[in-house]
């Protein structure tokens, strides 16, 4: 029998060790950050949990910057799988993450229980592209779907599937999720101050939770209770 075990999620962690980069410029909400994240993290999620991180993990643009930052992602309770975001240019988005203590995508629970798949995502072309803009727009977009197919079929057996992608998923993204069986797909990047509203929880037929960090006032959120 499988133990039951909880799935946490959280994004946009913006760690910045190795070169401080204080989060408070974006407001006074983000003050001292690292460490409500951390005591929230240790309050309630237990070892054999699972927390699901979709991207923006440090400010660091090479990957030795960047490891006083995943040291701390290690350090946090539970099995810790991790995301590409947008601002993680320390990370080759074709290149295993390789670091102790953390996970990276295709990511299958030692029971087959739980799959985790996930990529960076990217955003919509928007009619003001001018050709070649919208044309690279949609090769990239294209890049990532065929990224997320190959990391989706990997966790094809596993009876609950969980997608990781930072940007909001774009429609496109969609039939792929559905014909995978994901039943929850994770995202950040829309900061409260950044204008856009998360989409709705409800998303062709998925759960879509945006799990932006000061959306969730720092705190991880419980996403599934399985057993």
């Amino acid at each position: 029998m499988t133990a039951m075990r909880r799935v946490w999620a959280i994004a946009d962690t913006h760690l910045s060790f190795a070169r401080p980069k204080p989060m408070d410029v974006f407001g006074e909400h983000w003050r001292d950050h690292p460490a409500r994240i951390e005591a929230a993290c240790r309050a309630v999620i237990a070892p054999e949990d699972l927390l699901l991180m979709p991207g923006d993990l440090s400010w660091a643009l090479r990957r030795a910057e960047a490891e006083p930052d995943l040291a701390w992602l290690a350090a946090l309770p539970g099995i810790k799988v991790l995301a590409k975001g947008n601002h993680d240019y320390w990370w080759d988005s074709d290149r295993p993450l390789n670091s102790p203590g953390l996970h990276d995508t295709p990511f299958v629970s030692d029971d087959g229980w739980v799959g985790v798949a996930g990529t960076r995502g990217w955003y919509a072309p928007s009619g003001e592209m001018a050709a070649a803009e919208r044309a690279q727009c949609e090769k990239i977009i294209a890049r990532e779907i065929g990224r997320l197919e190959r990391r989706l079929e990997a966790i094809r057996d596993c009876p609950h599937k969980f997608a990781l992608i930072h940007y909001p998923p774009l429609e496109a993204f969609a039939p792929l999720l559905k014909a995978h069986g994901v039943g929850t797909v994770l995202y950040g990047h829309l900061h409260l101050d950044g204008g856009e509203s998360p989409l709705p929880e409800r998303w062709h037929g998925l759960r879509a939770l945006c799990v932006a960090c000061d959306r969730l006032l720092f705190r991880p959120r419980l996403v599934a209770t399985l057993g």
